[in-house]
């Protein structure tokens, strides 16, 4: 005979299976470093040849787009963790000062799914390894079309030089996992953002550039203090950029989209919008994956 809905035994189930749905996303949020406190100090951004995918996403879609590098890289995943490692000869090496990512632009300035950010690997010029890589990921561009494409394994690797200067620094506990892209870019970018207004170039909107440990779990995050223009690499600074938005409302800066002579509403990007606008990032993986072309 089947229980009834109210009975005790249903009654614990319930509870058992709620207190779970609870646990394991505050569980992830606590070991990304939710409730970690940043602290902002002064160092040096090393600099150096950049091999790198130029891609106009949410920040999120960074994770992935360091994924499609890593692979062509060779780099493999260590034991199921998530965590990637680059593997020479056998031995497990650290994919911290190596691959990075530069968020380019001011989500205040330009809209969500608009922003820029490059994504690859930092090379020494001299270091034969690093020729090594850099021929690895060019070699990927012959089998890439010249006009690209929205996902990042369909944009050409692009070569530039990143100088050596003053940085605010931070270090932040990193997973790889869905918590660490959303900490990135509503908690780590906006703390840079204000840090800024005291210590950065009068007039300029911040650039963030993250490198992430495997190995400790790790991301250092540096905040260029001079020669920002440098680090577009001949792209639009984000100041002349985000002009293109002028006109765009409150409500389309926060990722709605309505076209108004046909009378209809992009459902993807209402959904982006109201998260964004309840603080709750960018969507699930499979979302992320299908909207942006890039997963988490």
């Amino acid at each position: 005979m089947n229980e009834p809905r109210d009975s005790p035994q249903r009654r614990k189930q319930f509870l058992v299976i709620s207190a779970i749905m609870v646990v394991l996303p505050l569980h992830a949020a606590l070991n990304a470093g939710v409730l970690t406190t940043l602290a902002i100090s002064e160092g040096t951004f090393p600099g150096g040849e950049f091999v790198y995918k130029s891609m106009m996403k949410d920040y999120a879609a960074s994770t992935g787009t360091l994924r499609t590098v890593s692979a062509d890289l060779g780099i493999a995943e260590d034991g199921g963790s998530g965590n990637l490692i680059i593997r020479e000869e056998g031995v497990p090496l650290d994919t911290a000062d190596l691959l990075y990512s530069i968020l380019l632009d001011d989500t205040g300035l330009v809209p969500g799914g608009m922003t820029r950010f490059m994504s690859g690997a930092l090379l020494a010029k001299s270091s034969e390894g690093g020729k090594k890589m850099k021929k690895m990921l060019l070699e990927v561009n012959k089998d890439v079309k010249e006009e690209g494409g929205t996902h990042s394994k369909e944009t050409r690797y692009e070569v530039g030089s990143l100088p050596k200067v003053d940085a605010a620094v931070a270090q932040h506990p990193f997973t790889a996992g869905a918590w660490s892209a959303i900490l990135q870019s509503y908690k780590i970018a906006p703390k840079f953002k204000e840090y800024a207004k005291d210590h950065g170039e009068p007039g300029k909107s911040p650039i963030v550039i993250a490198t992430c440990s495997a190995k400790q779990k790790m991301c250092t995050y540096y905040m260029p203090l001079s020669k920002r223009d440098k680090f577009y690499m001949g792209k639009p600074i984000t100041e002349e950029y985000a002009k293109e938005f002028d006109n765009l409302s409150q409500m389309q800066m926060m990722g709605f989209d309505f076209n108004v002579s046909g009378i209809s509403i992009r459902v993807a990007n209402v959904v982006r919008g109201m998260k964004k606008a309840l603080g709750m990032g960018g969507g699930s993986k499979k979302e992320s994956a299908s909207d942006n072309g890039d997963e988490l």
